[in-house]
């Protein structure tokens, strides 16, 4: 069978950045020749906006780059800062919890920390298909109602 990874989904991320990335210079604009603010102040926050838009882009960077698999019995978290594996016996329990939006959350517990799975990561069935599958065949501890 094929390792299937589950990629981050930067889109979500995106297009909030991007409009921001967009309106902000407009209303800098609109705030310099509307309003006559002083040069000082333009520069405040033309300083402001290049700081925001450069960590726009580092979470985005970084958002494209994480990733999740299911490789020789561990479950692996890639990101920039490289790759963490879990075995099943560092692994405590396995939750699966909803928000008030609707969203669905996959807590990983173990003893040192909790790691989180949501349904940016894509395909979401598929990666609870094989969460399942994994925790019935590690007998891990969870709240999943098939296992």
């Amino acid at each position: 069978m094929e390792e299937q990874v589950y990629s981050y989904q930067v889109k979500p991320l995106l297009i909030p950045g991007g409009l921001y990335l967009v309106i902000a210079p407009l209303a800098l604009a609109g705030l310099h020749y509307g309003l006559k603010i002083s040069a000082l102040e333009t520069n405040i926050l033309r300083v402001i906006y290049g700081l925001t838009a450069l960590g726009i882009v580092a979470v985005c960077v970084y958002g494209r780059s994480k990733s999740f698999r299911i490789s020789d019995n561990r479950l692996v978290f890639g990101s920039l800062r490289g790759e963490y594996s879990l075995s099943p016996a560092e692994i405590r329990r396995i939750a699966l919890f909803t928000t008030k939006q609707g969203k669905e959350i996959v807590q990983i517990k173990t003893k040192k920390q909790d790691y989180y799975l949501s349904d940016l990561y894509f395909p979401f069935p598929e990666l609870m298909t094989e969460l399942e599958q994994y925790i019935k065949e590690n007998e891990i501890r969870t709240n999943f109602s098939c296992a």
